[in-house]
């Protein structure tokens, strides 16, 4: 496990990370990576943080680690998982798509609910996730609140740019081994270095934010840049700094994201409005 057990790398709310309580979730056939940052006594309010997909994933990391830190900080249990056939969880990434997904992230809320005892959830997809977490309100997945970091709004757009981006990717890649020429192959079926079913590539393309939004009579928030589109259905809005590192744009994949200062003091009032937020 990338995380190895319980973190330690300073205090939450100063500038570094709490402790976390590493885990497994699920059937031993089918475990689940997962990391609660807890909080002391009874909150009644928990969160669920979805990981982005493909690349950003990894770099992504410390990124996520330090937004569940900072929300344990306000009082927020926040529970951290990867997916089944990423990260640190079993499985294959051809194995990944909506479906398996659901059940992964209901596996996460439960687990939640268990180990922090809250009543209330809230949901915190990033980027390509949100799509998902889309898709799987509109067949009926809820949560008390929906947070959208930075979503993407038309999933076949997206998919476009990950293949372009891989196939410049395949281009400058050093051959195999001496001798062996380079070849820019996608045989391999992967997109920026990850295994992507034509199943999960056939439901991206056909995802557009939105479609179970819409439908969704509860509280949905998103986290945007300037400039972003906002599609129907969210209640509050909360602009992400200039300075919030960016995902996408021609950053290198192995590029980390970190939680600058602006993108802190944004996290807290994300946190401070999940306390405060009336559950009525």
């Amino acid at each position: 496990m990338a995380d190895g057990g319980n973190g330690r790398a300073g205090a939450g709310g100063r500038g570094g990370i709490d402790d976390w309580q590493a885990f497994w979730i699920g059937a031993s056939a089918r475990s689940l990576y997962a990391a609660l940052h807890p909080v002391a006594g009874t909150p009644g309010t928990g969160v669920v943080i979805v990981p982005p997909l493909v690349d950003e994933l990894p770099r992504s990391r410390r990124f996520v680690t330090e937004i569940a830190s900072e929300l344990a900080a306000a009082g927020l249990p926040a529970l951290r998982f990867d997916f089944h056939g990423t990260g640190d969880s079993s499985g294959e990434g051809g194995e990944l798509d909506f479906e398996s997904m659901r059940i992964d992230l209901g596996l996460a809320i439960a687990a939640l609910r268990a180990r922090a005892g809250v009543s209330r959830v809230v949901v915190l997809a990033l980027r390509g996730s949100a799509l998902f977490v889309d898709e799987w309100v509109a067949k009926g997945g809820t949560a008390d609140l929906l947070v959208l970091w930075e979503p993407l709004a038309d999933g076949a757009a997206w998919l476009r740019e990950l293949v372009d981006a891989d196939a410049g990717a395949r281009a400058i890649l050093p051959p195999p081994r001496p001798g062996v020429p380079r070849t820019g192959s996608t045989s391999d079926g992967q997109l920026m270095g990850f295994r992507v079913s034509p199943r999960l590539r056939d439901e991206l393309a056909g995802a557009r934010l939105g479609t179970g939004l819409g439908r969704r009579p509860g509280r949905t928030w998103a986290v945007l840049r300037a400039g972003d589109a906002s599609p129907e259905g969210f209640t509050r809005l909360f602009p992400l700094p200039a300075s919030a590192p960016a995902f996408s744009g021609g950053v290198s994949m192995d590029a980390t994201l970190f939680l600058a200062p602006a993108v802190r003091a944004l996290v807290r009032e994300l946190g401070s409005g999940m306390r405060e937020a009336e559950w009525a």
